[in-house]
């Protein structure tokens, strides 16, 4: 026994009468008969069927094709209608309401019979094909990365709120546009254009990722660095009919490797230091004064060989950002200098102070991480006089550098003094 339930919609009585017996016939369940489309609008609340029968001509202000038009609306039920009229006119106006069936009157129950299955297996295979395109909006939406769907000429299809936040441009105003036109990328180092994705995805038929790095201009006109990879869109047969472009905001992602990396180089300092600190000491402490000296030569040339080219860097980058008139002053470079000098050695755990008066400059430790060994390593205060005069000497500034106090010499600090020409320069 079919579960099916028809409402009919007819104003002839005796028509509608002998479309009930035809469908109870065929072993439908017919809900009720209505003369006017006001009251199949009623009957569908209080007795919701899972087809209409609608007449197009029918007594009161609202015509079928009006009734058919809200009942789908409001409730998503498929209709079929019955009519003796096949105008052109009338089926242009039928039409508008997307019918699942149009059967012209009088008719046979084979074809009343084929326009209900058929029209009740069409809403179904449409209410599946709806459910799969909610969900798979609603999983668009939802997850964190940016999408954007096109078709195969590059015009957005969809957009999903990420995307729509990244790019400045709601999905409202999207669509339908050219993905270049909402879509901008550059290459970040040079600022070239980056080949439209859609493009290459249609013309390698495969998955394409971006070149790195890569920036997207906003409708702003603020640049977000991102990652890209754009898939072609396929068909049951195979063929491309648009292209998905995922992508993020890796602002953040190259944050949190900036810090990381930067809590490493911390770490190999500190251990550096510590190694340093604690080791080499006991290592250092019984070598003889020549191995010693032999020792000191070697990480001398070793040290200008790994430094130096750091330390130019850095004296060019202190003096620049110190503006024109730095370029040509002695004194700024010496200045430079010294915090270079301060910099370096904080990373081995020393303390360091200076002072420039007249021609003079002194760079004094204020702690000395070997001082409390109860006894110096002479090796430590021979690598730490290299880098200090060594140093010096990769300056443009005329003067010289000498060691004026020396723990291994019984003093209580290490200073350095500078005599500097600055009238020479």
């Amino acid at each position: 026994m079919s579960e099916v339930k028809i409402l009919i919609v007819e104003d002839e009585s005796i028509v509608a009468m002998d479309i009930k017996h035809r469908a109870e016939g065929l072993g439908y369940e017919v809900t009720a008969i209505t003369p006017s489309g006001e009251e199949a609008l009623e009957n569908v609340v209080s007795n919701r069927p899972d087809l209409v029968l609608m007449d197009i001509v029918l007594k009161g202000e609202m015509d079928g094709i009006e009734a058919a038009q809200k009942i789908r609306d409001a409730y998503d039920i498929p209709v079929v209608y019955l009519t003796a009229y096949s105008d052109e006119r009338t089926l242009k106006r039928a039409k508008i309401t997307e019918p699942f069936g149009y059967i012209i009157k009088p008719f046979e129950d084979r074809e009343l019979h084929s326009a209900v299955e058929v029209a009740l297996y069409k809403h179904q295979m449409e209410s599946k094909l709806k459910e799969s395109e909610k969900w798979l909006s609603t999983t668009l939406e939802s997850i964190g990365d940016a999408v954007i769907a096109t078709d195969k000429e590059g015009k957005i299809k969809f957009m999903n709120p990420v995307a729509s936040n990244l790019t400045g441009w709601s999905p409202d105003e999207a669509i339908g546009q050219t993905l270049s036109e909402i879509f901008r990328i550059v290459h970040e180092e040079t600022g070239a254009p980056v080949d439209d994705p859609v493009v290459k995805v249609v013309e390698n038929d495969s998955i394409i990722d971006l070149p790195h790095p890569v920036l997207l201009i906003n409708k702003n006109g603020s640049e977000i660095p991102i990652d890209d990879s754009s898939a072609p869109i396929k068909d049951e047969n195979g063929g491309i009919i648009g292209v998905a472009l995922v992508f993020r905001d890796v602002t953040q992602r190259r944050r949190e490797a900036k810090e990381r990396e930067e809590l490493l180089k911390d770490k190999a300092r500190g251990e550096l230091s510590s190694f340093m600190v604690s080791a080499l000491p006991v290592f250092a402490s019984n070598i003889p004064p020549q191995v010693r000296d032999n020792i000191a030569r070697s990480f001398a040339d070793r040290f200008e060989k790994n430094m130096k080219p750091r330390f130019l860097e850095e004296m060019e980058k202190c003096r620049t950002n110190k503006g024109d008139e730095a370029l040509a002053d002695s004194k700024m470079l010496f200045q430079c200098y010294l915090s270079w000098v301060g910099e370096f050695m904080s990373n081995l755990g020393i303390g360091t102070d200076s002072d420039v008066e007249g021609k003079k400059g002194h760079l004094n430790f204020d702690s000395c991480p070997w001082a409390s060994e109860g006894t110096v390593s002479p090796i430590f205060c021979l690598i730490c006089r290299v880098i200090v005069i060594r140093s010096f000497t990769w300056t443009s500034l005329h003067g010289h550098a000498e060691q004026s106090q020396c723990l291994l010499e019984g003093n209580n600090k290490c200073s350095f003094e500078f005599t500097l020409s600055w009238d020479d320069i």
